[in-house]
């Protein structure tokens, strides 16, 4: 049978892996206490629930949703930027998506064309290099270090790369090192793509995810042509990630674009589920705060233990990750596979986020305070 020759170039998907390693230990017996993927483990909130119980009631619940979205859910999220970032959107500049994952993918076709040039992160989100591949586009990695705040270094990037290149991506607040962008660095950044014509998305899966204090920034907010676009989730906030629900603002252009291949590929998300995620944006600052609380303590937490420990990591101010690095005479593989071993933790190898990444390793803090404290308690002294 022949296949795609592309699918050659993108390996298995990293993270399921890890999940099917640990599904085999806990049938063995063993205790495991998983730090690996980010799946918050809060409850979703009642009146979210409650909404969508209520919305299988109403007639026709069960049809196909309109492919961009119901009205009540396109105007809640522009309520939400309005409020929130004070970012002005139509109803054509918003697109509802079966999670953001969905969306990334579907972006690059409505960008580019084949052995066109996507300029991505390293370290980042594996999907960004997986579906370019998937759709013939080639990834250009620029590297992300610790001492510019990994933030892109974009005098970097060869003139002869920028001329190929239709997309660049970026993520912030940014998985897996947990660093945030801000206002200068946006404008600098939106004024590159601008003079290149390239098209600038910052997938926001995180954008509320920070620390107490934290103002939440949009890179809408400095897009005054209203050429770029953002992903939003309401996995991470709104502890939804099997609702598997999402949106993209911005560029009206763009948005009909990947609106014509969604119409050929899927049939929207679940009405009922719309439903939910249009009431999560009814919930005010107090539950957003009060999630973020959380989310600070276990920093907090996570970090005093690793510094008695030893290991070192990267104070960042956003998402419920830390990236950390590899104790010394250690490899990646070897100091993950020992903490898997011995003390029956997993925590996610740099390398999955980037070849560059060698030496890292990434927490997810999406565990109970007391999980935190017994199993990071179980690192030795390095």
């Amino acid at each position: 049978m022949k296949i795609n020759n592309r699918l050659n170039n993108i390996p298995e998907y990293e993270l399921g892996k890890i999940k099917n390693i640990k599904d085999e230990l806990i049938k063995k017996g063993e205790e495991i206490i998983d730090f690996g993927v980010g799946d918050p483990d809060l409850p979703v909130n009642n009146s979210i629930l409650e909404e969508l119980v209520k919305s299988f009631k109403e007639a026709g619940f069960n049809n196909y949703p309109p492919y961009d979205g119901i009205m009540r859910l396109k105007k809640g999220i522009i309520e939400y930027y309005k409020e929130t970032f004070g970012v002005n959107l139509n109803m054509d500049e918003v697109l509802v998506l079966i999670g953001s994952k969905e969306g990334i993918s579907n972006l690059i076709p409505a960008v580019c064309d084949l052995e066109d040039y996507v300029i991505i992160p390293k370290p980042s989100y594996p999907v960004y290099e997986a579906a370019s591949r998937l759709w013939g586009a080639i990834p250009y990695k620029l590297s992300l270090k610790e001492k510019d705040g990994y933030l892109p270094d974009i005098n970097l990037i060869p003139n002869e790369i920028i001329t190929k290149s239709k997309l660049f991506v970026i993520n912030y607040p940014n998985n897996p090192t947990g660093a945030v962008a801000n206002e200068k660095f946006y404008k600098e950044i939106i004024n590159f793509c601008y003079k290149n014509n390239i098209l600038l998305c910052n997938d926001g899966a995180y954008n509320e995810i920070l620390r107490s204090g934290e103002k939440p920034l949009s890179l809408l907010q400095f897009d005054y042509k209203k050429l770029c676009v953002e992903f939003g989730t309401f996995s991470k906030i709104y502890n939804m990630t099997g609702f598997r629900i999402g949106y993209i603002v911005g560029n009206s252009q763009v948005i009909k674009g990947i609106l014509k291949i969604k119409t050929n590929v899927d049939s929207g998300q679940f009405i009922p589920i719309q439903h939910a995620a249009a009431q999560a944006l009814k919930l005010d600052r107090n539950y957003i705060n009060s999630v973020r609380e959380i989310y600070d303590r276990r920093i907090a937490l996570a970090e005093e233990i690793l510094t008695k420990h030893n290991i070192s990591f990267f104070k960042n101010k956003g998402t419920f990750y830390l990236w950390c690095k590899v104790p010394k005479n250690y490899t990646t593989d070897e100091f993950c596979e020992d903490l898997l071993k011995r003390s029956g933790l997993i925590v996610t190898p740099g390398y999955i986020f980037s070849n560059l990444s060698y030496g890292y390793f990434r927490i997810s803090l999406t565990k109970d305070e007391k999980i935190i404290e017994k199993g990071l308690n179980k690192l030795a002294t390095y």
